[in-house]
């Protein structure tokens, strides 16, 4: 009986710090499979002049995809010509929602810059980065930057 209580108290301890580093492995991979989208973007607009639509144009199909989140992707916003953002929606609404965003500026000597930010959001919640022109330089708004 001893031991079963003894196994019970340390169930009750170690079980909330498992599901904790569970959580944190999922988003792990959510997060660095948005970071291989971002970087296969880079690739993508340095052979073809513009962003991919889709994964599937990037060349990733549905498994490699980490299981508890989808993604999507989003082109074009805020009034820069070119931009993309890969969104990690979480089904569990224990994690944390991420966003990848790529975008493309012009240098004063005419050659294109490409740049990358990885927003985070809070529990449940997919970030929704709004890149924006100030002075002549590109901010992001209403993202927790990693």
């Amino acid at each position: 009986m001893v031991v079963v209580v003894i196994l019970g108290i340390l169930a009750t301890v170690a079980l909330p710090s498992f599901l904790n580093q569970a959580a944190r492995a999922n988003q792990a991979r959510a997060l660095k499979y948005v970071g291989m989208v971002n970087r296969a973007q880079q690739a993508f607009f340095v052979e073809n002049s513009r962003f991919a639509t889709s994964t599937a144009e990037l060349g990733f199909t549905n498994e490699h995809a980490p299981p508890d989140y989808t993604y999507t992707m989003i082109a074009g916003a805020s009034g820069l010509e070119i931009i993309t953002s890969t969104q990690a929606t979480p089904t569990n609404p224990a994690l944390r929602g991420y966003a990848g965003v790529v975008f493309a500026t012009v240098d004063p000597s005419g050659l294109a810059r490409l740049s990358t930010v990885f927003c985070q959001g809070s529990t449940a919640d997919v970030p929704a980065p709004t890149p924006i022109t100030v002075g002549g330089q590109v901010q992001i708004a209403n993202c927790n930057t990693l």
